[in-house]
């Protein structure tokens, strides 16, 4: 009985994954009326954890549940990203200095090899997985903070964050100066400087405002 019990949730939470991978990666467009029947039939998902999976990416900002109409992907709007980027500053240096005192071995670790298969990534064009891994390597250092809710509040930043950071690096072909900042960071993270990381993070956080910022026009949303 138990077992029934569980399997509903882990389904939602399978979903729920896949979802969020769609969106954040544009391939569940901005703006787009998403249909529960399609969804259910392409991938053979039920309805129940499928919309409890909705719930879910709408507490995240990445979906609008709208009553009698139906579901949407988020739009991107610049002036969110601007919104979103000033929360993120004012919170992002000392949530790092608080994860460079906590972060373990095995997260450095796990922080270099983020890095690296990033660079992969950007040498081979592929920025689906770019996003990816620089969402990976953001969860990695709010998981160091050891802070469950200061942990969520990262997370729910980065990942309205992501779609425009991929927008950005779709449209340029280019993510390598993310990727070099990621990997200045790693390294100071292993050297255990709170102050520098504290500093670094936040200019690593203004570059990607000023980096979109310049690529892309608001219309573009």
């Amino acid at each position: 009985m138990a077992q029934a019990n569980q399997n509903p949730q882990r389904e939602s939470d399978r979903i729920e994954n896949e979802l969020r991978r769609l969106i954040l990666t544009l391939e569940l467009e901005p703006g787009l009326a998403v249909s529960e029947a399609s969804l259910m039939k392409q991938y053979n998902w039920g309805r129940t954890p499928l919309r409890e999976a909705f719930q879910r990416l709408a507490e995240q900002s990445l979906l609008q549940i709208i009553p009698h109409h139906g579901v949407v992907v988020t739009p991107l709007n610049i002036f969110e990203f601007v919104e979103v980027m000033d929360a993120m500053s004012m919170v992002i240096g000392s949530a790092a200095a608080l994860a460079c005192k906590h972060v373990t071995e095995a997260q450095l670790g796990k922080l270099d090899e983020l890095v690296e298969q990033s660079s992969t990534a950007t040498i081979a064009g592929d920025f689906v997985r770019v996003a990816e891994l620089d969402y990976d390597f953001h969860r990695e250092l709010a998981d160091a903070t050891g802070n469950r809710y200061l942990r969520e509040y990262l997370l729910h930043l980065h990942r309205i964050a992501t779609r425009f950071n991929f927008a950005a690096w779709k449209r340029d072909r280019n993510s390598a100066p993310s990727l070099e900042e990621h990997r200045q960071l790693a390294a100071l993270f292993r050297q255990r400087d709170a102050e520098q990381v504290k500093t670094v993070m936040r200019e690593h956080i203004e570059n990607a405002r000023s980096r979109l910022m310049g690529s892309l026009h608001p219309t573009e949303f």
